[in-house]
Order: C-alpha cells, then structure tokens, then sequence
C-alpha cells in the first residue's frame, strides 16, 4: 500500500502582482466584473488583495476597496482557501460579496449582519432587447445637482463631477426635475464590461415603464463601449427582474452579499468548534 499524496498547503500571498489577481478573476470575469474595474489602472492604487495559492496555482482571491467608507470586498474560489484569506483580512467591517458555497469559510472570520442572496445578471450585445418609451437625458457634470436631490444629499459625496463625467447616467426628466434615472457603478474598457445600477424611479412615476427605459439607455450606452453589461438584483425582487429580463438579461450566477463585523478571537475559536 502506498501512501496518499500530500495535497500542498494554502499560502497567502499579499503583495501577489495585479496581473495575477485579474487572470485568476477572468475565470468567471462577470461575476468578478466589479472586482476587475477595481484593477484598472487608474484605479487599481485605492485596492488591496490578498491570494491564496496552492503550490504555483491561485485558487481563491479577495479585493478589497479601501477608499469607500464601507469597505466593499469581493473574494472567490476554493471554500478552504477563503477561510484562509479571511483570517488574515483583519478589517473590523466589510460589506462582503461571496459566492454561496464560501459562506462558511467566511463566517469563521466575520459574522455577517445581514446576508442577502443576490443575483448576478448580465447581457450582451446578441441578447439585449431596448425599450425607449420615454425622453431621455443623458446626465453629466451640469447635472449633480438633480442627481443629489433624486437621490438624496448623502449620495453627494458619491455623485462627484469626475464621477459624472467617467460613468453613464441617463434620467426621464419631469417639469425640470428627475423622475427616474439609472447609472453604471463602474466599468472597464481593459475587462471589456459595465455595472449597471442605482436605477430609482420617483413614487409618484412608477408603474410607467420609466425603469424600464433608463436602464435600456444605460445598458445601450454600455454595450456600445464593452462586451458585457451585469447589474445586481436580490433574489426576492420578482418585479425588478422581470424588467431586467425583458431588456435581454439573464442570471449568471448567485452570490452572498452583507455587512460584516469581524469576530473577536474567543468568538473565532467557539465559531470553528461549533462547525466540527
């Protein structure tokens, strides 16, 4: 009888070079989307990651965005390998995204505070279907002003003129005021896709399709700049998913999304123990 080999143990690798933290999130590049805008070169100083690697081969990484005030932190790939990626994070609070199958290997560093099952969507240029039913403006700079009052006023640190002049931002305009707009949050050319989001429609609007049709302009806007659009959506949101659907997105994949706190030492050791 011959022993079974020894499987290699999991390093962390902290100052792994930008290059291989993108090849290893091209593997499922949509569900890694933000995550590879965050590695774009005009952004990549405001990022830190950490990778794990098994021998020569990474197989699981988590990017973290440092300069936002709530921390968002995307990681992926082997359970085992992201538990060892969150025992050395170390960040009191994250707002953390994961695939399923992770939950566990992340909840032994951090308990999350609130878990939502997400969807990922995207679409591409073959599948999208546009609905303009409506006037629509495209929005830049001149326009922070109306975006802030939609919004409201904590969102203007967030709509900064730079911010508006990078992203795509198409609104439905009512007597001089916004009555439903959408955005992308990031994109990148070098990955070649775009995040949609912050699509909000007014109280008073909704039932009209307006939704519908800032999110076509956004996502056709996109699609002219990259090969792939995604955007977000809980899994429970029935309605927003059929308006997603109808423009030509499909799910691709489901992910885990929450705050997190990160657990004391006593709380880390009770927590692996209760999992045996």
């Amino acid at each position: 009888m011959t022993a079974a080999p020894l499987v290699p143990e999991i390093r962390i690798d902290e100052r792994a070079p930008a290059a291989d933290v993108r090849a290893f999130f091209e593997r499922d590049r949509l569900l890694a989307a933000y995550a590879l805008a965050d590695l774009d070169p005009e952004n990549v100083d405001t990022a830190r990651w950490w990778v794990a690697r098994r021998g020569g081969d990474v197989v699981a990484a988590a990017l973290l965005v440092e300069v936002l005030p709530f921390r968002p932190c995307f990681a992926m790939g082997e359970a085992e390998a992201l538990a060892e990626v969150f025992r050395v994070v170390r960040k009191p609070r994250l707002v953390v995204s994961f695939p399923p199958h992770g939950r566990i290997a992340v909840e032994q560093a951090y308990r999350l505070e609130r878990a939502d099952v997400m969807q990922r969507m995207t679409v591409d240029r073959d599948r999208f279907v546009p609905r303009a039913d409506h006037p629509l403006t495209r929005l830049g700079p001149e326009h922070q002003a109306d975006l802030v009052e939609l919004y409201g006023e904590a969102s203007r640190a967030h709509f900064t003129a730079e911010r508006l002049a990078r992203e795509i931002y198409f609104a439905v305009y009512d007597g001089g005021r916004i009555a439903a707009a959408a955005g992308t949050h990031v994109r990148s050319r070098q990955a070649g896709v775009a995040a949609v989001g912050n699509v909000l429609t007014r109280l008073a609007y909704r039932g009209r399709g307006m939704a519908t049709a800032v999110t076509s302009a956004v996502t056709a806007a996109a699609l002219a700049e990259h090969r792939d659009v995604v955007l977000n959506v809980r899994r429970d949101n029935a309605a927003a998913t059929r308006v997603y659907e109808r423009l030509g997105y499909r799910t691709h994949a489901t992910f885990i999304e929450g705050p997190a706190v990160r657990r004391a030492p006593w709380e880390r050791i009770t927590n692996i123990w209760r999992r045996q």
